[in-house]
C-alpha cells in the first residue's frame, strides 16, 4: 500500500485542520480574574470604596478594597489551579499514531492525521479518527466510551470510530473523517448546546446581596430625609448614611464564602475529588439524585469469573477442586489475553492449570460463528482443538459431552440441561461462554476450516464486572442522606438489574427502563416515570441528556457520572457533572464540574458529606453576619432618631465587619459536620436559607445586639457625659456580644449551654484573637488615634459585661429552634 503523499498530506491538513477535538476555549488567566469581581455583594463593597474615599475616609477605601481584591485573588488562585490540573491530565492523553504515507509506515502525531490517510491500528491502540476498514482478519475494539456497551465489539469490516479502543487484533483502516467530523466530535458539539445554570448557592447568595442593596437604600434614604428635616448638617448625615452603608453591608461574607469553599475544595482533593468550580462544593450538598454509569464506577471494570458450571457440579469463587481439568485448559488456551473477558478466565485459572500444551494453530472468533477455537499439542504430539463461545453455538457443535471424567453421547436431555445452566448463569446477570474440546486425528490439518465440529462438551464460565465493594455501603448511606441513586448503562438491562439489587440501588415496585422504551417515550411521558425508575439499561447519549433534563423539569439537584464522549452532554447539563479522572475522556472533564480521580462511586457520596457540611457552615456563618449587621444597623438607626451623637464611626462598625466578623465568621466555615448531617433530606433548589428558625435567630439576636449596645452607650454616657467613653463602651459591648454569639450560631438546636465548644477550637483561637486585637484599639495609642477610642475603667467595663451577657441569657429563654416546629407546618 503507499497512502497519501507527503505533499497530499500537507495539503490535506491545510483544508480540513488538525485532527482535534474543541474542547471549550481555554480562558485567559486574566478573564478568570476579573470574573471574580462580577457579584452583587463585591458591587456593593466597591461603591462603599469609592464613596469613602470621596469623603476622604482613606483608610476604610483602603480596607474595602483590600478585602475585595483579597476575594478576588482567593477565587482566581483556586480556578487556575484546577484548570492546570485538568491541562495536565489532558497532556497525558496526547496521542501518536501508525499512518501509511510515500508506501512507508511512519509514525506521527494523531492531530496530524487527514481524510484520506491510512492508518495502522494494532492491539492496545487508540483509534486515532473515524474510518472505514479496507484490510483486517478481525479486531475487537472496546466502544464503551461512545455506546456505554462494556463489551468488546468484533470487526472485520465497517467503521472504527476515533476514540475507541482495539483490545485485539489489528487493522488498516482508511480515515473518513478527522475532528470536529467524527462521531466523538459531534457529540463535543452537542455539549455547546447546553446553557450553564447558576448554583443553588450562587442564586441564593445573589437575592441575599439584593435583599441588602434595598435595606441599605430605604434606610440610607429614610435617615438622611428624617436628619434634612430636623435641620441637622447635610454633610453629617451623608456621612451617618455612609455609616448605616457601611453597617448593613457584611463586608466579609464574600471573602469567608470563597475561603470556606476552597478549603472544601483541599479537603475533597484529598479524598480523590477534584472540583473545577467552587459554587460546585455546595451544589454536591443539595443534590438529591445521582445518576451513575455502571460500568467502573458502580463496578469494578474488571471481570471476574463468578461460577464454573460442569454437567457434574456448580463450583464458584477460586478454591474449587473439580475432575474436569479440561475445563480449565480451555480457559487458558482458547485465549489471547486481549481483553477483560480473556483476562478473567486466565486469572481464575491460575491455580488449576499447567504448560502442558503448546497452541500452534488459532481460528480467530468471528460475528457469525460466534467462537473462536485454538489447537493445542501436548507433550507427546497429540493434538487438540479447544473451541469457546456463545454456549447455544457450542451445543450445537457438540455431539459428546463430558461428566465425571466420562465422555458420553450428548442427546436431546442432556442438551436441554445444559441449556437450563445457561438461562440460570443468564438470570443471574452473567455472561455466559461455554466450552468444548475434541482430540484431532491425522487427517485434521491446516487450515482447520472444519474442525469444530463432533466437539466435547466440557462445561461453561458465567462472568460478571462485580461492584466495588465499597460502593453498597455508599448507597445505603445516599439513601439515609434522601439522595436516590439511578443507574445508567448501555449495558443489558439483566447484567443492570442485577447489579442494581446487589447493590440496593432497585428495590420492589421500582422500573428498568431500556432505550428502546425511552425512545418511544415523549418528553412529558418521561417526566412521568422517571421518579420511579431505578435503571436506565440499554442507552444512548441523547437518551442521558433526555433523562437529567426529566428529573431536573420535576426540581431534583442532579449529579451525573460520565466517562465517555457519550456522557459529556448529559454531565455539562447536570447541575453537578461529574467526570472521571482515570477512564474519562477530555471533552467529558471540560464538560464537568467536578472530576473523581479514582472513578469511585463513594468518593461521590463522601464529596456530597463533605458538601452538606460546607453548605451547613455556610448558613451558619451567614446567621452570625446577618444578626451582627442587622444589630449595628438597629444601633446606628435608633441612635440617629432619638438624635444622639452616632453611637459608632464607620472606621469602627468597619473593623468590627471584618475582624470580629470575620475571624470567627472563617472559623464557623470550618465547623466540624454533625455527625448526623447525612441522616438529614437534603436541601430544596426552592428552599430559602432563611427558614423562621434563621430568621427568628438573625432577627431577634440582631435586635437585641443593637439595644444592648445602645443601652451601654446611653449608660456611659449618663455615667461620663463624654462621647468618646460612650462611644468605645459601645464598640466593645458590639464586640463582645459578637463573640459569644460565635458559639451560638454553631447549632439551630442547642442553647449556648448545650454545645460543646471545645469541638472547634479553631473558632476559640479566633474569638481569643478577636478580643486580643479589640482590646489593642481601646489601649494601644496609635491605635486609639486611628479607630478614636479611648482606655475605659473598671466600672465601664462592668456596665459593658452586664449588656453583654444579656444577649445569651434571653437567647436561652426564647432559642430560634422552638420555630422549627412551626417551620414544617408552614413547609407542608
Amino acid at each position: 500500500m503507499i497512502g497519501l503523499t507527503s505533499k497530499e498530506a500537507h495539503n490535506r491538513l491545510l483544508k480540513y485542520g488538525k485532527n482535534n477535538i474543541q474542547v471549550k476555549k481555554k480562558v485567559p488567566a486574566i478573564a478568570i480574574f476579573f470574573q471574580q469581581f462580577i457579584d452583587v455583594m463585591t458591587i456593593i463593597l466597591m461603591f462603599c470604596t469609592v464613596i469613602s474615599a470621596f469623603m476622604g475616609d482613606l483608610v476604610e477605601a483602603v480596607v474595602m478594597i483590600s478585602i475585595v481584591v483579597l476575594n478576588a485573588i482567593l477565587g482566581f488562585v483556586q480556578e487556575f489551579r484546577t484548570e492546570r490540573t485538568i491541562e495536565a491530565l489532558r497532556n497525558m492523553s496526547a496521542q501518536k499514531a501508525t499512518v501509511i504515507r510515500d508506501g512507508a509506515e511512519i509514525h506521527i502525531p494523531a492531530e496530524n492525521i487527514v481524510p484520506g490517510d491510512l492508518v495502522v491500528v494494532n492491539s492496545g491502540d487508540k483509534v486515532p479518527a473515524d474510518g472505514k476498514i479496507i484490510e483486517s482478519p478481525g479486531v475487537n475494539v472496546d466502544e464503551s466510551m461512545l455506546t456505554g456497551e462494556s463489551i468488546a465489539v468484533f470487526k472485520e469490516e465497517g467503521t472504527l470510530y476515533g476514540g475507541t479502543l482495539v483490545t485485539s487484533g489489528h487493522a488498516i483502516m482508511e480515515v473518513t473523517e478527522t475532528g470536529m467530523k467524527t462521531e466523538m466530535g459531534k457529540i463535543s458539539q452537542m455539549i455547546q448546546d447546553v446553557k450553564e445554570e447558576e448554583t443553588p448557592l450562587q442564586k441564593r447568595l445573589a437575592a441575599i446581596g439584593k435583599y441588602i442593596v434595598i435595606c441599605c437604600i430605604v434606610v440610607c434614604i429614610g435617615v438622611v430625609i428624617v436628619g434634612l428635616v430636623r435641620g441637622q448638617p447635610a454633610l453629617e448625615m451623608l456621612l451617618a448614611g455612609i455609616s448605616l452603608a457601611v453597617a448593613a453591608v457584611p463586608e466579609g461574607l464574600p471573602a469567608i464564602v470563597t475561603i470556606s469553599l476552597a478549603l472544601g475544595v483541599q479537603q475533597m482533593a484529598e479524598r480523590n475529588a477534584l472540583i473545577r468550580k467552587l459554587p460546585a462544593v455546595e451544589t454536591l450538598g443539595s443534590t438529591n439524585i445521582i445518576c451513575s454509569d455502571k460500568t467502573g464506577t458502580l463496578t469494578q471494570n474488571k471481570m471476574t469469573v463468578r461460577k464454573f458450571v460442569t454437567l457434574g457440579e456448580v463450583f464458584s469463587g477460586t478454591n474449587y477442586e473439580v475432575d474436569e481439568k479440561r475445563l480449565f485448559d480451555i480457559s487458558r488456551y482458547a485465549n489471547n489475553h486481549s481483553d477483560a473477558t480473556e483476562l478473567a478466565l486466565i486469572k481464575a485459572t491460575e491455580a488449576h492449570g499447567d504448560d502442558r500444551f503448546e497452541r500452534i494453530g488459532e481460528i480467530p472468533f468471528d460475528s457469525a460463528r460466534k467462537c473462536m477455537s485454538v489447537i493445542v499439542q501436548d507433550k507427546n504430539g497429540a493434538r487438540y482443538i479447544f473451541t469457546k463461545g456463545a454456549p447455544d453455538v457450542v451445543v450445537r457443535k457438540s455431539t459428546f459431552y463430558q461428566e465425571n471424567g466420562a465422555t458420553r453421547k450428548m442427546s436431546t436431555s442432556t442438551q436441554r440441561k445444559i441449556m437450563l445452566h445457561n438461562n440460570q448463569l443468564a438470570r443471574d446477570g452473567l455472561r455466559v461462554l461455554a466450552m468444548a474440546w475434541r482430540k484431532l486425528g491425522p487427517g485434521d490439518n491446516l487450515p482447520y476450516d472444519d474442525l469444530e465440529k463432533d466437539l466435547v462438551f466440557v462445561g461453561m464460565a458465567g462472568l460478571i464486572d462485580p461492584p466495588r465493594p465499597e460502593v453498597k455501603d455508599a448507597v445505603a448511606l445516599c439513601k439515609k442522606a434522601g439522595i436516590k441513586t439511578i443507574m445508567i448503562t448501555g449495558d443489558h438491562k439483566i447484567t443492570a438489574s442485577v447489579i442494581a439489587k446487589e447493590l440496593d440501588i432497585m428495590q420492589k415496585g421500582d422500573r428498568i427502563i431500556t432505550g428502546e422504551e425511552l425512545e418511544r417515550m415523549s418528553d412529558t411521558e418521561l417526566e412521568n416515570v422517571v421518579e420511579k425508575t431505578a435503571v436506565f439499561a440499554r442507552v444512548l447519549p441523547v437518551h442521558k441528556l433526555r433523562i437529567v433534563r426529566a428529573l431536573k423539569k420535576k426540581s431534583h439537584i442532579v449529579a451525573m457520572t460520565g466517562d465517555g464522549v457519550n456522557d459529556a452532554p448529559a454531565v455539562k447539563e447536570a447541575d453537578i457533572g461529574i467526570a472521571m479522572g482515570i477512564s474519562g475522556t477530555d471533552v467529558t472533564r471540560e464538560a464537568s464540574a467536578m472530576v473523581l480521580m479514582d472513578d469511585n462511586f463513594a468518593t461521590i457520596v463522601s464529596a456530597v458529606r463533605q458538601g452538606r457540611g460546607i453548605y451547613s457552615n455556610i448558613k451558619k456563618f451567614i446567621r452570625y453576619m446577618l444578626s451582627c449587621n442587622l444589630g449595628e444597623v438597629i444601633t446606628m438607626f435608633v441612635g440617629i432618631m432619638i438624635g444622639i451623637p452616632l453611637p459608632l464611626l464607620p472606621i469602627q462598625i468597619l473593623w468590627v465587619n471584618l475582624v470580629t466578623d470575620g475571624l470567627p465568621g472563617i472559623a464557623l466555615g470550618l465547623d466540624p459536620a454533625d455527625k448526623d448531617i447525612m441522616e438529614k433530606p437534603p436541601v430544596k433548589a426552592t428552599d430559602s436559607i432563611f427558614n423562621m428558625v434563621m430568621l427568628w435567630n438573625i432577627t431577634f439576636r440582631g435586635i437585641l445586639t443593637g439595644l444592648c449596645t445602645l443601652g451601654s452607650y446611653l449608660a456611659v454616657y449618663e455615667m461620663t457625659q463624654l462621647v468618646s467613653y460612650a462611644r468605645t463602651a459601645a464598640f466593645i459591648t458590639l464586640v463582645l456580644i459578637q463573640l459569644v454569639y460565635s458559639f451560638e450560631c454553631r447549632s439551630d438546636t442547642k442553647v449556648l449551654g448545650e454545645i460543646d465548644i471545645r469541638e472547634n477550637m479553631l473558632l476559640i483561637a479566633a474569638n481569643a484573637i478577636s478580643l486580643l486585637m479589640m482590646l489593642a484599639v481601646v489601649y494601644i495609642t496609635p491605635l486609639q488615634i486611628i479607630f478614636r477610642t479611648v482606655p475605659v475603667s473598671i466600672t465601664e467595663w462592668m456596665v459593658i459585661l452586664v449588656f453583654t451577657a444579656i444577649g445569651p441569657v434571653l437567647g436561652g429563654l426564647f432559642p430560634g429552634h422552638i420555630f422549627a416546629r412551626l417551620d414544617k407546618k408552614h413547609k407542608k
